[in-house]
């Protein structure tokens, strides 16, 4: 699409919007309720976005039919007051000076944005100009009493409103006073780091903030930010290789897709960038494809952005990106597993991503304010060290639990609607449910979070996340491996307690339906995708693949159960493990998840991945990978502590005293893999290490360095360990 096709479905919608109005005003008045969401006035929603798309294309044609179809739009909001009823009103001193004729934040843009392609225009007599600006005022003077704040959504939303009403009612003493409001709200936003985990109002943040650079004349500011830029890296690389958004913390299925899209477009021409550009057009064009029905108004009035912000002559260029940080260890706190750039290619996207050591002040603000205990402060989930979303030939595998029933709260932000381990004290009823055991109140307890690895060694990729729970008194790390030709993902879970307790480690797995279920494997598919309570009309899964879950070595109670998750039925597989643990006491789980063609039997992919070394201490693991032609080990070092010296001297670590032996591989590396095949040629590599061996073979040795001992003045031959390392070797020869 270009700007004339945008141009082309906006005229398309807006006259659906002219057929619908008389049937959209009787609906509305049928299904109003006044209590509902804490009784808050607002219009009918289309008429805000008919008088938007409405006075856009008067502006763009010239055509007065146009205008006077805004014009009719922006008057009729007066309307709809009366149906409120005075006792309703009088609860809210936002009423004093009257009811509000919008809604501010998600009415607020689309209204006076309508007016202004209007405004100075001779359609508007004095008296309807002073109507509408009149309607204006009601809406900001509502919103003053509660302005938001902290760089999140409803407080840039508010900003946004703000800054279009100003350009709307001119200079005054008031807007003044609005003006000076609009730049504090926006301070902790402005070309800074929002404070919402979110795909659903992550860009209504966004959306808000370049539009209070535009309406402010700070663009050229704005954009040359890093901070700002990283937002429009982060979805570009974010997204599926077909177009789709993941879901992540507060969100529905590729939800506000049309706001991510319009960003993209604007941020494409600011920063001259094919890849931005890529990522708008799948954004649009996945979107556009799920979309059916007749034109719509809502989606017309964000194409009216796409028209004046989008550039036609860019070309967009198509990224080859691989594996990666998304986009960092500090921020995004994600990592996406790739295995190529077309649209039937493989996507897993790992969320590690905690609150984080900034904006104290505004998260304390908001969880002072606000009732959403169960939330990550802002709309984030307890979705730390989770996988979010796996992906294989448009095939969705896993995706994140939802969002929430009803307000105010969000019942799938807490942990157990995710793909991770969740823990509790003591142990199940045998009796009860797994579900009933580890389900609670969902309040969120704050955890930190970082990054130990990630490295890719080309057919090897390797992360490792750790999790620090101050509640639970529990450490965890994460560890995925995906061994990329095969297909297969091994999650490696080691867990330490920190002080003496009962405690019950529940890994969890959400694949939608469980198809087919044995003693040793589950296999399950993602038929439907809901987006809200009773939605009439679910997203359909393509059903190609399932996904094979399997936990290779377990003697753990294991099963199934059918549970409430985004907005409809679904299956939860767990591993559970119940004991008393000292404090120290660690544990491991090894889960494996391989989608698989569903027209072939689950059997033939079973049981490739065996543990071949765990001691009791569960602090180091070695699996092996069986294919048809290949055999890969992997080694954990699970405990980092593990043959670290205790003596005065540095380096504290060594060869002799640090290699762990494994069966075949002896390594001091956090992580190692040797694969080897029928041909004469092996692979290895590790993380963070000295030196491996393979069976007798010695396959890489860092060399021996000089070290300078301050506290005896002396020089000694020391060790070395390298971030990394990979090379071939030739089982029984040389490397």
């Amino acid at each position: 699409m270009n700007r004339q096709s945008y141009l082309k479905y906006i005229k398309e919608a807006v006259l659906e919007g002219r057929r619908q109005y008389e049937r959209q005003i009787e609906s509305w008045k049928a299904s109003f309720d006044p209590n509902r969401f804490l009784g808050m006035y607002s219009p009918p929603g289309f008429i805000p976005l008919q008088a938007q798309t409405e006075g856009f294309l008067f502006r763009v044609t010239g055509e007065r039919e146009y205008g006077e179809q805004a014009k009719r739009m922006l008057l009729a909001v007066e309307e709809f007051k009366a149906i409120l009823p005075a006792e309703v009103a009088q609860r809210h001193p936002e009423y004093a000076k009257g009811i509000p004729s919008f809604e501010t934040m998600f009415q607020g843009s689309h209204y006076i944005q309508g007016y202004l392609f209007l405004k100075g225009s001779e359609l508007l007599s004095e008296a309807e100009t002073s109507r509408i600006e009149a309607s204006i005022r009601s809406a900001i003077h509502g919103m003053l009493h509660y302005p938001e704040w902290g760089a999140h959504n409803r407080s840039m939303l508010r900003v946004f409103a703000l800054s279009l009403a100003i350009a709307a009612l001119g200079d005054t003493e008031e807007t003044r006073e609005w003006s000076q409001l609009r730049d504090i709200l926006a301070e902790e936003s402005y070309g800074r780091w929002s404070i919402e985990d979110s795909e659903l109002y992550l860009p209504l943040w966004l959306i808000s903030c370049m539009a209070y650079a535009e309406l402010t004349g700070k663009e050229a500011d704005y954009y040359a930010k890093p901070q700002t830029k990283y937002y429009f890296d982060f979805i570009t690389r974010a997204i599926t290789p077909y177009g789709q958004i993941p879901d992540y913390g507060d969100a529905m299925f590729n939800s506000h897709w049309l706001l991510w899209f319009v960003c993209m477009e604007k941020g494409a021409a600011r920063y001259r960038c094919g890849q931005m550009k890529y990522a708008a057009q799948q954004i649009r064009d996945y979107a556009m494809s799920q979309l059916e029905g007749p034109q719509s108004l809502f989606v017309a009035a964000y194409f009216t952005y796409a028209y004046l912000w989008g550039d036609d002559t860019l070309e967009p260029v198509k990224p080859d990106w691989k594996s990666e940080l998304l986009l960092d260890d500090v921020v995004g706190k994600k990592i996406v597993f790739r295995d190529g750039a077309q649209e039937d290619s493989s996507y897993l996207l790992h969320n590690y991503r905690d609150e984080g050591d900034y904006a104290f002040t505004s998260r304390e603000y908001l969880r002072r304010t606000i009732n959403a205990p169960a939330e990550k402060v802002h709309h984030g989930h307890a979705d730390e060290n989770s996988i979010l979303m796996l992906v294989k030939q448009q095939n969705i595998l896993l995706h994140d639990g939802g969002y929430r029933d009803q307000a105010p709260n969000g019942k799938y932000r807490a942990d157990i609607y995710h793909n991770r381990l969740v823990f509790r004290s003591g142990r199940p009823d045998p009796e009860g449910t797994m579900y009933d055991f580890i389900h609670d109140d969902g309040t969120y307890r704050r955890v930190s979070t970082e990054l130990l690895h990630f490295h890719s060694f080309g057919g090897i990729e390797y992360s490792r996340t750790r999790l620090y729970d101050p509640y639970r008194q529990v450490l965890w790390d994460r560890c995925i491996t995906f061994l990329k030709e095969e297909g297969v993902y091994i999650i490696v879970d080691w867990t330490v307690s920190r002080i003496d307790q009962s405690l019950s480690t529940v890994n969890l797995w959400h694949p939608g339906t469980v198809i087919e279920a044995d003693q040793d494997y589950y296999v399950g598919q993602v038929r439907h995708i809901y987006s809200a309570p009773d939605d009439p009309k679910p997203f359909v899964n393509r059903r190609e693949l399932g996904l094979l879950i399997e936990f290779p070595g377990s003697s753990r109670p294991k099963g199934h159960e059918r549970i409430r998750r985004c907005y409809g039925e679904s299956d939860m597989i767990f591993e559970a493990d119940s004991r008393q643990l000292e404090a120290g006491g660690m544990s491991c789980f090894a889960t494996v998840l391989t989608p698989i063609p569903l027209s072939r039997n689950a059997r033939e992919f079973t049981g490739r991945t065996i543990i071949t070394a765990l001691p009791p201490s569960h602090d180091q693991l070695a699996l092996t990978y069986t294919g048809l032609n290949k055999k890969i080990e992997l080694t954990y070092k699970l405990d980092l502590n593990k043959g670290v010296l205790d003596v005065p001297d540095y380096p504290k670590y060594d060869w002799e005293q640090g290699c762990l032996h494994y069966g075949s591989i002896a390594t001091d590396a956090d992580f190692s893999f040797v694969s080897t095949t029928d041909s004469s040629t092996g692979r290895y590599g590790f993380v963070n290490g000295i030196g491996i061996r393979y069976r007798d073979s010695e396959l890489f040795r860092t060399p021996v360095m000089s070290s300078y001992q301050f506290q005896t003045d002396s020089y000694k031959e020391a060790n070395h360990k390298w971030r990394a390392w990979h090379g071939i070797f030739h089982p029984g020869g040389t490397r």
